[in-house]
């Protein structure tokens, strides 16, 4: 299951690969006892100007309600979504973009 932050969190326009890598996610967070709730995707403030976030190609995941290691669902987040994409552990969520390199 998938729980949106406030209802609030805009899911318009987003890239299909992105609803891919949140179901993906989704699996990964239930394998740890734990619901993945949306903190941001087109939505929010983000820290660059030319955050992947505006254009629908990131998201954000909340931490504080995981169950288990952060450190090692963030690696399996990287190993299930492969090389096109870039997985971040924040101090307070999880940051995931599609950013292919070719």
């Amino acid at each position: 299951m998938i729980q949106i932050k406030n209802n609030k969190v805009n899911l318009d326009n987003v890239h299909y690969k992105i609803y891919w890598a949140i179901s993906i996610v989704a699996q990964l967070y239930e394998a740890g006892d734990s619901e993945l709730v949306l903190t941001s995707v087109r939505d929010s403030k983000h820290s660059f100007k030319n955050s992947f976030h505006y254009v629908g190609r990131a998201f954000d995941c909340r931490i504080w309600n995981y169950n288990g290691n952060l450190n090692n669902l963030t690696q399996s987040i990287r190993e299930a979504l492969g090389d096109e994409f870039d997985v971040i552990l924040e101090s307070d969520h999880i940051h995931i973009e599609f950013d292919p390199k070719n």
